[in-house]
């Protein structure tokens, strides 16, 4: 993302991603990695709930999974915004304050994807954190203890997201409205394969399927399969809901039970976990301080590249350790101080 972010910095965006060759939207494309994110938000956050409905995990303590996702994301968000405002904003007028501070900027053309690009995703997480533990109560109910059933219900979910994606952003013949386009009800079947991937590991450990051997079995098959998937999804605008596929296939290579290989090994390489680890605050302050850096300090991708990648990379390392490690500690503390408000009388019968 940072670096499909230096390129069309670089470039003024110019030509248009539809127009663009198929190299530059190769690298265009590295933007779409926040659909994986997506995928990964709905495996992490609906794994719980599953064991809970589906296993034999405890109760989902709906406190604590407030305050976590809370200390989590609210005050890395505010320190970023609040430098941006008064470094690239000019101080910002009382309604983008307003509007930002509430995560309301979604709502509005005149601040969607302002100020700080990659926030707009940060309140379609937002909106997707409040309705998990409805939407897990209601499908637990319905699916009576049936994965299978569940993993329907999630499917038609996100079949009818993505014909309101079609309908909307997709099948348009114009600019897309970006408040339908950087929404959760357009976005919501980018987070289903995550959640389909948390009902499937829960049932392959519990018995993997015949068909499940040889290549097929191997972790790096998934990832070899979903590569090409990536490159038609970002090979054509209209296209990008094969991002979801995509997501389904890498994520899957790392979480579904099976045989491990070369390629995914090489996620437990130290530098880039670390920069897993610093990923949130890479994310958030990577797009401000390529705008810092271009033009008046660097001009032209190769260099805009060579200085704003480690630069990114050693603020993202600071700021993980003085704006969010602190928090996260916080929220182990307050999870053990506070009374369980566990799911347990939410749960099908």
């Amino acid at each position: 993302m940072l670096v499909a972010h230096v390129f069309g910095t670089a470039h003024h965006y110019d030509g248009g991603y539809l127009t663009a060759s198929f190299s530059r939207r190769l690298l265009y494309g590295g933007g779409t990695g926040v659909y994986l994110f997506f995928a990964l938000t709905g495996y992490l956050l609906f794994w719980p709930f599953v064991r809970r409905y589906f296993g034999s995990g405890d109760a989902v303590d709906l406190r604590r999974y407030a305050l976590n996702r809370a200390l989590r994301i609210l005050p890395l968000y505010y320190v970023v915004l609040v430098v941006a405002m008064l470094v690239q904003a000019d101080g910002g007028t009382f309604e983008e304050w307003v509007s930002f501070l509430l995560f309301g900027q979604n709502f509005s053309s005149a601040t969607v994807a302002r100020i700080d690009g990659p926030m707009w995703s940060l309140v379609v997480e937002l909106h997707f954190y409040v309705l998990l533990p409805l939407l897990a109560v209601g499908v637990g109910r319905l699916a009576r203890g049936l994965a299978s059933r569940a993993a329907a219900a999630l499917i038609a979910l996100g079949a009818g997201s993505l014909a309101l994606h079609w309908v909307k952003v997709a099948g348009v013949h114009h600019a897309p409205d970006l408040t339908w386009q950087y929404s959760l009800p357009v976005m919501f079947f980018y987070f289903v394969p995550g959640m389909l991937l948390a009902l499937l590991r829960l049932s392959w450990e519990r018995q993997p399927p015949s068909w499940l051997r040889g290549p097929l079995a191997r972790a790096d098959a998934w990832l070899a399969i979903s590569l090409p998937v990536w490159v038609l999804a970002i090979d054509d605008a209209r296209r990008i809901a094969l991002c979801a596929l995509a997501s389904f296939l890498t994520l899957g290579s790392c979480v579904l039970p099976l045989r491990p290989g070369r390629a995914i090994s090489l996620l437990k390489w130290r530098p880039l976990a670390l920069i897993g680890i610093a990923s949130y605050s890479l994310y958030l302050w990577h797009l401000p301080i390529v705008y810092w850096l271009h033009p008046t300090a660097v001009s032209g991708f190769g260099p805009l590249l060579a200085v704003s990648l480690p630069l990114c990379i050693a603020v993202a390392v600071v700021s993980h350790r003085l704006v969010e490690a602190p928090f996260l500690r916080l929220r182990r503390r307050f999870s053990d101080r506070g009374a369980p408000v566990a799911a347990a009388a939410l749960a099908p019968q």
